[in-house]
């Protein structure tokens, strides 16, 4: 039980369509195995509710919040809801991230600039914003902030400036976070998924599926509960003297030669 007494609050902890298991569900079902009272944010209600299922089912604690991280009303009332619910706050996991339509920079409207600005960025500074105070007040904690590794290697022609831009931010905030906030024993962290197969992507095509999966070195294929294992491990005691890092979980993607 590696989070014994612990209360968590994952954003995005739903899964895109409700069915399956995605990053931030894994996740927080991984932290309610390991003893963890978790609250459960996501903008629709009902995939945070399907994850809440899965938990209580397994006889874990959890409550489900629809919020929408994006905007900061929300952010306040869901952690305020959180504490009020379980007393404290420990650990926060920042899952929401997305949206890689806009293209470059000459494609790319101000209006898409501002939205991925406001799902992969500000989600975070949001949610960071309300949940640092509680974690002051119970002595220290944890956050882990979900970032990709396009914020170091872009998809030449498939993907879009603003969300690359976007997740290598969220790699600066994590450090700067990190140092911010060291005097109240609060650690953040970074982890940088690679190319992860997940319900989000269960209409793909097998061609699609099967380029994924042969993209990294190891002869096996990234699931949800990898990104969960890592945050576990980072939002644990075992990882108390870890802070302002970035891990990736890629199979060894990032040591692979970019596509032409």
């Amino acid at each position: 039980m590696r989070l014994s007494g612990k209360v968590a609050v994952v954003s995005g902890a739903g899964t895109f369509g409700g069915s399956g298991v995605g990053n931030g569900a894994a996740a927080a079902i991984l932290f309610a195995r390991n003893g963890a009272r978790v609250a459960l944010i996501d903008a629709v209600g009902e995939w945070a509710e399907a994850t809440a299922r899965i938990i209580e089912e397994e006889r874990g604690e959890a409550v489900a919040l629809a919020a929408d991280a994006t905007n900061p009303d929300d952010c306040q009332r869901a952690v305020d809801a959180a504490v009020e619910r379980f007393g404290n706050l420990h650990i926060l996991h920042n899952n929401v991230g997305g949206g890689g339509g806009g293209g470059n920079v000459v494609e790319a409207t101000d209006e898409d600039w501002f939205r991925s600005a406001s799902v992969n960025l500000m989600s975070m500074v949001n949610m960071c914003r309300y949940a640092v105070p509680h974690m002051k007040t119970a002595g220290g904690g944890s956050i882990v902030n979900i970032s990709s590794v396009t914020a170091l290697r872009p998809k030449p022609g498939r993907s879009s400036a603003q969300y690359t831009v976007n997740k290598s931010a969220v790699v600066g905030l994590t450090r700067a976070m990190a140092l911010d906030h060291a005097k109240d024993n609060i650690r953040v962290n970074c982890i940088m998924p690679g190319l992860m197969w997940t319900p989000r992507l269960e209409h793909s095509s097998a061609e699609a599926r099967e380029m994924r999966s042969n993209s990294t070195p190891l002869p096996i294929e990234g699931q949800s509960w990898d990104i969960g294992n890592a945050a576990l491990f980072l939002a644990s005691d075992e990882a108390r003297f870890i802070t302002g890092v970035t891990l990736p979980v890629d199979g060894g993607f990032l040591l692979t030669s970019a596509p032409n």
